[in-house]
């Protein structure tokens, strides 16, 4: 007979909610009444029987009011997400309007893991130490690539992972609507050119192709996708030489820690040793991504990393001048000092 393990737990309620119609419960039943009840309720209690609409006493029109009432109720629980319930879905919401959308530097570094950013060497600082360079690559136009063209490309970048890369990465890719008014702004701009109101015929022209053009980019889904790679360098890669004795003995519990806290260098050599070896890899990725048939690169710098990174948590586009004037003048973001 097997014994009883007190460590395995069994819920009481499993799916136990009674369903109606299909998968909808008897909460779903009431978030969809819910709005109704609010309806009568505040035509019965709170507003007097000599309040019409129209010339009609409001009385008459509680029931259709109420009818309303229950069909938005009924769709808020038709277009509640599959994998929660609708009156979580409401509490989700309440609570998310409850939130703070802003946050202090030091919560933001919690949200963020970004400390500090280090301009004379285009890296970022993150809380636990890491400096990190980002590099934008532009990949090699492969819309009409066949399949050996594919092929090889990929293997010209597995090439440069197995040869090159000894360090961990990061890939990232952006996307993002294609600008089309930005772009359509020259044709506004050209008609009203002396020539172009001369000419009627070429004014139609230009608003018919600036119309199609409008049109196709919505039609065909246009996007501007940006990727970059993002390289890491923590305190402990620099601190003893690869495949040194201590480096590893340094990764033994208890020892290491104590070699890594009695064989640490000072803080500046420490960080000038990271910008090195940071600096080192960057050019290293850089050289490899080259070799692959129109693929380019750049790295970006202090600001710019800071523009993307902003992006992603603000769904926000900040300049990198302004962010390169903010880093300069606030004592939140800065270069660190001995």
């Amino acid at each position: 007979m097997a014994q009883r393990d007190p460590a395995k737990r069994i819920p009481k309620f499993l799916g136990t909610d009674a369903t109606l119609i299909g998968t909808y419960t008897i909460s779903d039943a009431a978030v969809a009444l819910f709005p109704a009840v609010v309806v009568l309720l505040f035509v019965q209690v709170l507003l007097p029987n000599s309040v019409t609409i129209g010339g009609y006493p409001l009385q008459t029109l509680t029931l259709p009011l109420a009818g309303l009432a229950v069909l938005v109720g009924a769709l808020f629980v038709f277009l509640t997400p599959g994998y929660t319930s609708s009156i979580e879905w409401i509490s989700v919401y309440l609570g998310w309007l409850r939130s703070s959308n802003e946050h202090d530097f030091e919560d933001a570094k919690q949200y963020t893991q970004l400390a500090r950013s280090h301009s004379a060497h285009d890296a970022l600082e993150r809380t636990d130490g890491a400096f990190v360079g980002m590099i934008q690559v532009d990949p090699p136009t492969m819309a009409l690539a066949t399949d050996a063209e594919w092929s090889k490309q990929a293997n010209a970048f597995a090439g440069v992972l197995n040869s090159t890369v000894e360090f961990p990465i990061q890939l990232y890719s952006t996307t993002q609507d294609f600008p089309v008014e930005e772009y359509l702004a020259h044709y506004d701009d050209r008609l009203d050119d002396p020539d172009v109101r001369d000419n009627p015929k070429l004014a139609k022209l230009i608003d018919a192709y600036r119309s199609w053009y409008a049109e196709d980019v919505t039609n065909r889904q246009m996007t501007i996708r940006d990727h970059y790679v993002i390289v890491p360098v923590t305190p402990r890669e620099v601190q003893f030489d690869q495949e040194s004795i201590l480096q590893q003995l340094s990764r033994l519990p208890i020892l290491g820690a104590f070699l890594s806290a009695w064989f640490a260098p000072r803080v500046l050599d420490e960080q000038q040793a990271m910008f090195e070896e940071l600096d080192s890899r960057i050019r290293r990725l850089e050289g490899g991504l080259r070799e692959i048939e129109g693929c380019g690169t750049a790295r970006l710098s202090a600001e710019e990393s800071l523009a993307v990174l902003g992006q992603f948590w603000t769904q926000d586009e900040y300049e990198a001048q302004t962010l390169d004037a903010l880093a300069r003048t606030r004592s939140v973001i800065g270069e660190a000092t001995p």
